[in-house]
């Protein structure tokens, strides 16, 4: 069935994904970016190739209530996707004013701006989580972040539950590790306006430099090789959940919190060498302290997204960083 569907964050790698799927399957959707992080290249792209479903405003969620009230008023969504926000953890311990006017506002103002009418998907993170012991994370383990970028995804979950009972707005939040790769027709690009954070990027842009290592970010942790361990995911599997959820929504009561995550732990270092491997590259390591807010390990139990959303990853780390490398090179 076709919807009309507003996502924010339109322009990222994430929300470009999304919208590119969306539209290849014949949605309607209204995008919205500022560009704070990422250029117009997949937003002029989108215009070119689906310009009778799709639409676009450049828009600072943080402070435009009114202009989204209009967008909302005149496009009739019948769901939003909002995957908006700063997202580095390291820079959000550098610049927690801004993190939290950020990723606070835009959500409260989408959430005073809508109804039941219109449900709600929320980009969250594993960041909620934390440095937790338990792991596999499942979605009843305490929510205890490390990170100002993690608390604001907390207090978002939060606003958007009150939002969610109060005016019967159907939610879904859904908690992300770590995603790389691209979109199997490489025509969506992660354009960074600042140096990135996130390892694969990281790793592209040391090729790209002509530089020949990369700084990993401690090499102490009590893990196999000493390096922090996550939960890779290749993009498309996001992606895949964020449909499964949009196709699911009507069916839960008020809220509910899924994890997307393969459940497979892969260290820092494994990543690195794999992406070596597959690509041909040689890519060394230059090991530094530990990076404020990084957690030792973490990655997802996802079984209830298997259960409710028949949601499951399909594809591997070799598949991520073949994937990453050749989008990267198209």
């Amino acid at each position: 069935m076709t919807k009309r569907i507003i996502v924010t964050g339109a322009a990222g790698y994430i929300g470009g994904t999304f919208v590119y799927e969306a539209l290849l399957n014949n949605h309607y959707v209204y995008g919205i970016d500022n560009f704070s992080n990422s250029t117009s290249k997949n937003i002029e792209y989108f215009k070119a190739k689906f310009a009778k479903n799709f639409y676009f405003s450049e828009l600072d969620l943080s402070v435009s209530k009114l202009e989204l009230k209009k967008i909302i008023s005149d496009f009739k969504p019948d769901i939003i996707i909002h995957f908006a926000g700063l997202k580095s953890v390291a820079e959000s311990e550098k610049k927690p004013d801004l993190y939290w006017t950020n990723n606070l506002n835009s959500t409260s103002n989408i959430l005073e701006c809508i109804n039941e009418k219109i449900s709600f998907i929320f980009s969250s993170s594993a960041t909620v989580y934390g440095d937790s012991p338990v792991q596999p994370l499942n979605e009843n383990c305490k929510l205890k972040a490390t990170s100002v970028y993690g608390e604001t995804k907390i207090a978002s979950e939060n606003l958007i539950r009150k939002a969610s009972l109060a005016k019967g707005i159907k939610s879904i939040c859904l908690r992300y590790f770590n995603p790389v790769g691209s979109h199997k027709d490489y025509v969506i690009v992660e354009d960074f306006q600042n140096q990135p954070n996130n390892l694969m990027p990281r790793l592209i842009q040391t090729v790209k430099n002509n530089t020949n290592s990369i700084d990993i970010y401690g090499s102490d942790y009590q893990t196999i090789d000493g390096t922090g361990e996550r939960d890779y995911i290749h993009i498309i599997d996001i992606v895949e959940g964020h449909m499964l959820a949009m196709k699911n929504i009507q069916d839960i009561k008020n809220i509910e919190f899924y994890n997307l995550g393969t459940g497979i732990p892969v260290s820092v270092l494994s990543l690195v060498k794999t992406f070596n491997e597959v690509n041909n590259l040689n890519i060394n390591i230059n090991f530094v302290d530990r990076r404020e807010g990084d957690v030792e390990i973490c990655f997802a139990d996802p079984t209830k997204a298997l259960n409710d959303l028949n949601w499951k990853a399909k594809y591997d780390l070799k598949e991520m960083c073949k994937d990453s490398w050749k989008a990267a090179n198209v």
